[in-house]
């Protein structure tokens, strides 16, 4: 009855993409005070967290729309061509989800075990993808020791430290009008997460010892092997970051849940 409806702790949160707002999420508690354990900042995190999820959701609704009209095979066809061995449901199902991204130019947030094959999914997007004909660079994040990181990704001017003795592009200006796969983007420390921040949003990056901008028009591919939302929670991650890099989610299953995929890939090696 109305004894079991009285006011109770209600919070609403605005969930935001980019500067666009998509949705609200409203939490609800029986007790007046449910909420007051949770600061300001742990509420904007569930909100990026809840955007996140609802941004993936609707674009992968329109993808999957616009996948439904005619249109060139070709995307389908370098899926099947890459090295992605296996028949079970997961891997059928992440094939197809691949021939629906690539097409797009949305940044792409590859999670999976050790081994299962991130790498070669990053490369069957890239191939679909129309920049097919760009690079496709690559940079292992969790290789790279913290004094040289911001160097390799955004390059240096002669003399901006020792050692650097002439001019160097980074993997950035590398893969200007291609695909950047950053491996194991967990690694990434969070001062580099606020730069690599800053180029997803504005598309320009600075050399170190640099002052001047210079424009790059990449599409980011990032590959984990950890939990990033528990890694936002923990104060590892940037919620920010991550919101931008898992645009388009894909899971790539591990090797016990493929089934016969084993054998298939036994009998390839």
């Amino acid at each position: 009855g109305q004894e079991s409806l009285k006011v109770h702790a209600c919070v609403g949160l605005p969930l935001f993409a980019g500067q666009n707002l998509i949705g609200a999420l409203t939490l609800d508690g029986m007790q007046p005070d449910q909420f007051d354990v949770f600061s300001d900042e742990e509420l904007r995190l569930i909100a990026a967290l809840a955007a996140g999820a609802l941004s993936n959701a609707l674009l992968i609704e329109q993808l999957e729309s616009q996948n439904m009209l005619p249109g060139d095979a070709a995307p389908f066809e370098a899926v099947k061509q890459t090295q992605m061995i296996g028949l079970s449901p997961g891997m059928t199902q992440l094939k197809k989800e691949i021939e629906i991204v690539a097409a797009s130019d949305l940044n792409v947030l590859i999670s999976g075990e050790t081994g299962t094959g991130k790498e070669l999914v990053a490369k069957a997007i890239h191939e679909a993808s129309p920049r097919a004909v760009n690079p496709l660079v690559y940079l292992n994040c969790a290789a790279l020791p913290e004094s040289v990181a911001e160097s390799e990704l955004f390059g240096h001017v002669k003399g901006a430290f020792t050692g650097a003795i002439s001019n160097r592009s980074g993997k950035f200006e590398m893969a200007d009008n291609g695909t950047l796969f950053l491996d194991e983007i967990g690694e990434l420390s969070l001062a580099l997460q606020a730069k690599l921040l800053r180029v997803l949003q504005y598309g320009d990056i600075q050399r170190v010892g640099d002052d001047r901008s210079l424009r790059v028009d990449v599409r980011v591919l990032a590959a984990t092997n950890r939990d990033l939302r528990e890694e936002v929670l923990a104060g590892r991650f940037r919620a920010d970051l991550f919101h931008r890099l898992s645009v388009f989610p894909l899971s790539v299953p591990p090797l016990r849940e493929r089934g016969d995929d084993v054998i298939l890939l036994a009998g390839y090696f």
